[in-house]
């Protein structure tokens, strides 16, 4: 499992991933001595960071991504996620999961704005359900990652039936999202496990490095509710 705010559980995770493949230590002093992570792309820019560490390999960035994700995937690697809604029946996550975004899930006021009509139609090409990998910035009140919709990104200006959403529940879902379910066929998720690792053995090379606001998105799959592990309410 891993938790990307947890320097143990990252570099656990690294260590299963690697074993028998490559030496990540190694490879980050390498990365270090030719000046790589003195770079802030390198921290910051996901395509940076994967060309900097296949070049280091002497692979293509879509040939270390393709190792990386069936490594992943064969190691039944999970990440934690976390899910951050107004919605108020806990039920409808412990039995149902948790669901891309329709018209079943958000419905919007009679008289919409403009603003509301320009959100819906964004979130109908971006349905999630989405997930921030940092609990510390989920859980972060100025963060404003609760809105009057059931979603944390991409939000309608709408509401669930029949509940005022300023009185509705705030609620946090922790999910253990199985690698094999997140679509990342770009490597982002391999840039920020790998940019946590670096930074974790490594502190003193760190830039600005924050996973504020970086998330999962299913892209319109449903998270069974078996990978719930808990729900908190704010």
């Amino acid at each position: 499992m891993i938790d990307i705010d947890n320097s143990e559980s990252v570099q656990a995770a690294v260590s299963r991933i690697s074993d028998g493949w490559l030496d990540p230590v190694k490879m980050y002093a390498g990365l270090k001595a030719d000046g790589k992570t003195n770079s802030l792309n390198f921290w910051k820019v996901p395509a940076q960071l994967l060309t900097d560490v296949s070049g280091f390999l002497g692979w293509t960035s879509a040939q270390f991504i393709g190792e990386w994700d069936q490594r992943c995937i064969t190691r039944g690697i999970k990440i934690m996620g976390y899910h951050c809604t107004r919605h108020s029946d806990k039920r409808a996550f412990t039995e149902k999961g948790i669901r891309p975004f329709s018209e079943e899930i958000i419905k919007l006021d009679g008289n919409q704005t403009w603003e509301a009509r320009d959100m819906l139609e964004t979130r109908s090409q971006k349905p999630g359900p989405c997930f921030h990998i940092s609990y510390a910035y989920a859980k972060d009140p100025s963060a404003h990652t609760f809105f009057e919709g059931p979603e944390i990104l991409f939000c309608c200006a709408g509401r669930q039936i029949d509940v005022d959403p300023e009185q509705s529940a705030r609620l946090l879902i922790h999910c253990a999202i199985p690698y094999s379910n997140i679509p990342d066929p770009d490597g982002y998720l391999a840039f920020c496990i790998l940019s946590a690792y670096f930074n974790f053995i490594d502190p003193a090379d760190e830039s600005n490095l924050s996973f504020e606001g970086y998330s999962i998105d299913l892209e319109g799959t449903i998270l069974d509710p078996c990978h719930i592990l808990r729900i908190e309410e704010i």
